[in-house]
């Protein structure tokens, strides 16, 4: 009996301590972790003491000062990614030295001696150029610097690690200049950009045609010329990298603009423009009463208008059918306004309504005669003053042939 008090006695003390050991290994798990980061050069040397190093993650960041063996040591959350920047004049990272879901480690984090160019760039006339940009690249940092020449075609650049780099040179009007530079403690740079210009073909179409319509057009091009097509196309030199804003004008169709960037080669850009919105009315200008009204709707292309909305004298009537055309019975003389409206585009009509057949001297009217569509036909007339197949020819020898019955009955 007493052992076995014994062994429940031991059984307890051990759980216990389990339990107590638990929230300080979650705690540990869970809290800041120390990472003891060295400085060393391109060498793999320490860098020494007295360079200064932040460290940023997500939500914080510290300072830090390498010892004499050009270690730091720093908290930071565990799982966090950490950034590392070294903020010296005698060495410097390009980028940032990154460490991953960090844990407690060591690391070495690499960098150059700092150095500087001065990058003066001239024209073929070997003047300075102003606003020129000059980017630097290096191997697996990819860019490093991108800055613009002043009014004396000069750049300096902040301090970069010393090494090899690309050097790129752009400017609008110019050839493009990519070089192979050495940056040292402090290096000038000379580079010659050379002026160019390339043909650019300038093609105005209508697409609602197919295929589509070549078309004679004032072509505007910024700061370079206005030109007219021929055929549909206008020719012209301009420089090279740049972009131009293309303004396209012809009677009858909207205003286009649309910019285009011209590289280093020949370039043609096609620009589609299209007729501006408009509404035609096909109707007779006269109808009989008792007969109804049809009114036949067709857009800019000649083309049928589906859903229009139809007011007559002020007040919304109905719409167009799927053949463009709206029909509406008449019941008193005089004139009937009508206004047809697509959300585009709106167009009145007036029609007379009149009580005898001899008032019918009327004939078809259209409100606006568009430019028929290569393919389609011409819209079809609607008969109007006394019915299908009715006018006041027809009407008139119905008469006289009823008077020669009359006549002979007599």
């Amino acid at each position: 009996m007493g052992s076995t008090r014994l062994s429940v006695g031991l059984c307890i003390v051990m759980l216990a301590g389990v339990v107590a050991v638990l929230p300080a290994a979650v705690t540990a798990q869970q809290g800041p972790v120390v990472i003891t980061a060295t400085i060393v050069d391109q060498d793999g040397q320490s860098v020494g003491g007295g360079v200064e190093v932040t460290a940023t993650w997500d939500g914080g960041s510290t300072n830090e000062t390498t010892l004499s063996d050009g270690r730091i040591r720093f908290e930071a959350p565990r799982g966090a990614d950490v950034s590392v920047r070294v903020n010296d004049d005698q060495y410097i990272r390009n980028n940032a030295y990154v460490i991953s879901n960090a844990t407690e480690q060591s690391v070495e984090v690499p960098v150059s001696e700092s150095g500087t160019a001065t990058v003066t760039v001239r024209n073929t006339a070997n003047e300075t150029v102003e606003d020129a940009r000059v980017l630097l690249y290096r191997g697996s940092d990819g860019f490093v610097t991108d800055q613009r020449t002043g009014a004396d075609g000069t750049v300096t650049t902040p301090a970069v690690e010393q090494g090899d780099y690309r050097l790129d040179i752009y400017k609008d009007g110019y050839f493009n200049n990519r070089t192979r530079v050495t940056v040292g403690d402090q290096t000038d740079i000379d580079r010659t950009i050379e002026q160019g210009e390339v043909l650019l073909t300038v093609e105005v179409v209508d697409d609602y045609f197919e295929p589509p319509e070549s078309l004679n057009s004032s072509v505007r091009i910024s700061n370079v010329a206005t030109l007219q097509t021929t055929g549909g196309d206008a020719a012209t030199t301009v420089p090279v990298n740049t972009d131009y804003d293309i303004v396209v004008t012809k009677d009858g169709y909207d205003r286009t603009t649309q910019t285009i960037s011209v590289k280093q080669s020949d370039i043609t850009e096609t620009i589609s423009i299209n007729r501006t919105d408009t509404l035609s009315i096909s109707t007779r200008d006269r109808v009989l009463l008792g007969n109804p009204i049809t009114l036949a709707v067709t857009d800019e292309y000649g083309d049928a208008v589906s859903g229009a909305t139809v007011s007559q004298d002020g007040q919304q009537v109905g719409t167009t059918d799927d053949d463009g055309e709206f029909e509406t019975d008449t019941e008193s003389a005089g004139p009937v306004n009508f206004t047809v409206d697509d959300g585009e585009a709106q167009e009145e009509v007036t029609v007379e309504v009149v009580e005898a057949p001899e008032e019918l001297t009327g004939t078809p009217i259209s409100t606006s005669t568009p430019t028929p569509t290569a393919t389609g036909s011409e819209p079809t007339e609607t008969s109007g003053g006394l019915g299908p197949g009715f006018t006041p020819v027809t009407v008139a020898a119905a008469l006289a042939l009823l008077s020669l019955v009359a006549y002979r009955r007599r």
